[in-house]
């Protein structure tokens, strides 16, 4: 996997310098705003941190899990059977 151009560390949990600097940004630019612009952008973020997120982090968990497993539920049986055959045949030699 490639790495984040802005992380440096193995931790890549931790913010970045950059997304600290957005955030302050961020915050200096809700300082200006009035109470109604205010207030929809706290919606949105809502939305955003109780529906999208959430959303968004199960259905790459399981995109994960997916391709972490061969890309689904595969039956084994048949390649069991053909190493067991393979062994069984090794072992009577």
């Amino acid at each position: 996997m490639r790495s984040h151009p802005e992380v440096e560390s193995t931790n890549l949990i931790e913010p970045t310098v950059g997304e600290q600097l957005r955030l302050a940004e961020f915050n200096m630019k809700l300082e200006k705003l009035g109470r109604d612009e205010l207030l929809d952008i706290t919606k949105l973020l809502a939305k955003q941190a109780l529906v999208s997120q959430p959303s968004v982090i199960r259905y790459l968990a399981h995109e994960a899990a997916r391709n972490l497993s061969g890309g689904g539920m595969k039956d084994w049986t048949q390649q069991v059977r053909q190493i067991k055959d393979t062994l069984s045949e090794e072992s009577c030699n």
